[in-house]
């Protein structure tokens, strides 16, 4: 096990003054069989109303809403978290397997993912972590990590038909390969000890239960990841949602900062 220690920090400035302003946030990590949370502080500025809640996938969530003119919105998110209490999760908790199976806008396969799913020649008779096991290590070495090279919008197969991208293109690539082998397999996003941002997983279902695996970095997800949540893609756990009354431009910046005690 290790204790870490991290600050999260989300930012969002307006070009011009906003009001109404309702928000929802999810960068909050949860207790659960790999990680416990020790100690949590989470400042919202401006908030008038603030509330929290749980949504269908079971991740923790901030809402709220500022009435009040402002240019800046602020999230500061600081903690201690214990992690590598176990290698797994329970798959009884949302969302479904069989709701895992199926590919959205983010993962369907096109003809660059399905031809390299042709030639992947998956071991017969593996399990599904072995499986996963496999095609992560096909995924690293067919795919670079390159930053600014895709966006939020960037699909699966657009990324891995140019070769390069971030985590999220990682996480997009691998779950699309694991759905056509017929692995339940899900979104992570959370943090990484070192990291100055957020970073991105996948967890897949074996014998009842997730395993998380990192294809960015090629490992399991152990002691250094600290998940905050999971969905059918990156979709299910953006950070930060929100409308407001006003005409301005937003400028989001995220700074993340994970150490160990």
């Amino acid at each position: 096990m290790k204790t870490l220690h991290f600050r999260y920090d989300l930012k969002i400035e307006f070009s011009e003054p906003v009001t109404n302003h309702s928000f929802t946030v999810k960068c909050v990590p949860d207790t659960d069989e790999r990680q416990h949370i020790l100690r949590q502080d989470i400042k919202i500025l401006p908030k008038e109303f603030l509330s929290t809640n749980r949504d269908s996938f079971g991740n923790f969530y901030f809402f709220g809403k500022t009435v009040a003119e402002h240019e800046l919105f602020h999230v500061e998110e600081e903690g201690v978290v214990e992690t590598g209490w176990s290698d797994s999760v329970p798959a009884n908790d949302s969302p479904g397997q069989g709701l895992c199976l199926v590919q959205t806008s983010c993962t369907e396969p096109g003809p660059y993912l399905k031809e390299f799913f042709a030639g992947l020649n998956l071991p017969p008779d593996a399990d599904n972590r072995e499986k996963s096991l496999w095609i992560m290590d096909k995924v690293y070495r067919s795919f670079s990590y390159q930053s600014g090279v895709t966006t939020v919008g960037t699909t699966a197969e657009d990324a891995f038909s140019q070769g390069s991208g971030v985590c999220q293109d990682y996480a997009h690539i691998m779950i699309s390969l694991c759905r056509m082998a017929k692995i339940p397999s899900r979104y992570a996003a959370g943090m990484l000890l070192g990291e100055g941002a957020s970073h991105a997983w996948v967890e897949i279902a074996c014998r009842n239960k997730w395993y998380g695996l990192d294809p960015t970095n090629h490992v399991p997800v152990a002691e250094d990841h600290i998940k905050i949540s999971h969905g059918r893609d990156y979709k299910d756990c953006l950070i930060n949602q929100g409308v407001f009354t006003g005409n301005a431009r937003q400028k989001q910046s995220i700074s993340v900062q994970v150490t160990e005690i």
